[in-house]
Parts: C-alpha cells; structure tokens; sequence
C-alpha cells in the first residue's frame, strides 16, 4: 500500500513538473512570437516611411540581421507593401516609373532606315519637360553610339537638316546653343542602362547631370530629380552603379538619404 502512494505520489510530481516545463516553454514562444511581430512592424513602419530603401539602410537603422530582413522583405513583395527596386533596393511605390518615347521615334527611325546595325541609345530633354519647374521651349536629343560611327552618322545628319553637335567638349561646348532638332552625338559607355534603343531613366538622370555641366542644358537639375523619384518606381541599383561608372557622386543624382 505504501509502495502504491509513493508511485502516485511520484506521477503527482511528474504531472506538475511536467506543467511547469509547458509554462516555461509557452512564455519562451510568446515572447519568441511577440519579438517576431515587432520586428515586423517596425519593418512595416518604416517601408511605409521611406519611399526608397536598401537592405543596408534598415539594417543599420534598425539593427536588424540581413538574413532576417531578406526573409521578411520576401513576404512583405508578396504582400505588396514593398516593391523591387533593383538588387538590394526596395520601394513603396508600386507603379514603375513610365518614360514616353515618342519625341524620339522619328529620329530612330531615321536612323535605323539608313543605318540597319548601328548600335545606338538616345533620350531627349522634352521627355523630362514635365518634370521642370520652368518648361523647356526647345530640346536637345542625345545619342550615344560608338566612336567608329559617330562622324558618319554626324555627316549623315548634317546632310538631312539636323543642327548636329559631335561630342562638344571645351570651347566648342562653350559655344553650344539649343535650336530646332539640336542632336548631340556622344560615345557610348560601356554598361551603360539601355531599353533597345531607348535610354531608360536611370542612365537619363545621370547624364543629364554631366551635361548640364558640359552644356548647361538647364539650371533645376534638383527639382527634376526629386519630381522624377517621386514620380514612379526606378530601379536605384541601376542607377547608381551607372553613376559609379561615370564617376558622378551619390548624393548628385540620389540626394542625401
């Protein structure tokens, strides 16, 4: 009789401890979920903040492990509370960025009609015009190709009725002044961001910064920037390995974030 008390008495033991161990083990778990869901919101409050981020930024602003953030980044894309906004970049702008190319189809066709294999890239002021403060009246139209091509097609063009400059640096820069179906012909650059023959926006932003210091094409590059980032959705890695390339600082063509 007494052996029999002292098994029940020792499943009594077994029973409480083994209670105990499941609070213990129920505590750790809310605590683990509730440290879960902060992160989580605290991700969620600041992508609603800022409309571009790195997974560099948050990690540093926020102290959170890179491994964790790519996890919570993923079901966040799914969600669609961020965007990609190129490797490593992400957004809260969920339309991409639009560029119309219609004010460039006449000159490559032009182009391509008399020169079937050039390889070529263009973009024109007018497609940034209403991103100004003051609208441009006349507009000048960059094309980039390589140095082999650049006399022919420049000869060519001249021929046809085009006010054409071949790569003004110096006094000829000096010397430039914007008129009808102004065309500028550059060497192309090498990893240069390209959509067919047509400069996406983040090879725009970054030359239209060196040519307003070649040509002073225009003076509210700032105000163009911050109108085109707000505008849709850019791919930020793009744009600022071009502008590594080109050897133009960060804070010029993203600004201090």
């Amino acid at each position: 009789m007494i052996w029999i008390r002292a098994r029940g008495d020792q499943a009594k033991d077994l029973e409480r401890a083994s209670q105990r161990f499941n609070v213990g083990g129920t505590k750790k778990h809310d605590q683990s979920t509730r440290c879960v869901l902060n992160k989580k919101a605290s991700l969620k409050e600041y992508a609603q903040k800022y409309r571009y981020f790195s997974i560099g930024d948050i990690a540093r602003d926020l102290g959170f492990e890179k491994k964790t953030l790519k996890v919570y980044l993923s079901a966040f894309k799914k969600e669609k509370i961020v965007y990609d906004a190129g490797r490593g970049w992400y957004s809260n702008i969920a339309e991409p960025f639009e560029l119309s190319t219609e004010s460039l189809q006449e000159i490559v066709a032009v182009l391509r009609k008399k020169y079937p294999l050039l390889k070529f890239s263009c973009w024109s002021m007018q497609q940034i015009n209403r991103f100004t403060h003051h609208m441009l009246g006349k507009y000048v139209t960059f094309i980039y190709m390589d140095w082999d091509s650049m006399s022919v097609v420049y000869d060519f063009l001249k021929d046809a009725g085009y006010d054409v400059w071949l790569n003004p640096r110096g006094k000829e820069a000096e010397r430039f002044s914007v008129r009808e179906q102004t065309i500028v012909l550059r060497p192309a650059i090498s990893g240069q961001p390209a959509k067919g023959f047509f400069a996406p926006i983040e090879k725009i932003m970054v030359d239209l910064y060196l040519e307003i210091e070649t040509l002073n094409v225009m003076s509210e590059y700032e105000i163009v920037r911050s109108n085109i980032l707000a505008d849709g959705r850019i791919d930020v890695a793009s744009l600022l390995s071009y502008a590594r390339r080109r050897r133009v600082p960060k804070a010029e063509v993203w600004g201090n974030k």
